[in-house]
């Protein structure tokens, strides 16, 4: 567009259109979010939304970052919001006193994070590639609904 659009031209421009990776106010099972590192920011929104609407279904958050400096939206995360649950694992360097050794994803971190949940409530996983498939597996492996797991991936 920079080198071919002459100077003046209209452009229209348009939001996502993705239906897929949406969370909507008239949802009201548990929701549970898991994001890598960046994939919060799509999180972030729904959880953003999730407020705006003065949801009272219970969102459960479970965050996969490398070091506590590595926390995207720590606002988001310590605003008192009683219907949000959030769980941050470490995955290089944990804060002092943390209870959990750093390291990946495992299945005891999905399924306690997950336990909350409705077999019809959905799941949205975010992140890089690597971390979403891996998330995936370990979610079909605890035998949650493949239908109710909702992907977002880059990288």
């Amino acid at each position: 567009m920079a080198d071919e659009l002459p100077s003046g031209a209209e452009v229209e421009v348009r939001g996502p259109l993705g239906n897929w990776f949406v969370w909507r106010s008239e949802q009201t099972e548990p929701v549970l979010l898991v994001a890598g590192g960046s994939g919060f920011v799509p999180l972030a929104a729904m959880i953003r939304a999730h407020r705006e609407a003065a949801s009272r279904s219970p969102f459960h958050l479970l965050y996969s970052v490398r070091t506590p400096d590595d926390v995207w939206y720590r606002d988001h995360l310590a605003d008192g919001d009683s219907c949000l649950d959030v769980r941050i694992v470490y995955t290089r360097q944990a804060p002092p006193g943390s209870t959990r050794a750093p390291g990946r994803l495992t299945p005891d971190d999905l399924d306690a994070s997950a336990a909350g949940l409705q077999p019809n409530s959905p799941i949205y996983v975010c992140g890089p590639t690597g971390f979403v498939e891996s998330a995936g597996d370990l979610l079909l492996d605890l035998g949650r609904d493949p239908a109710t797991i909702r992907t977002e991936r880059f990288g």
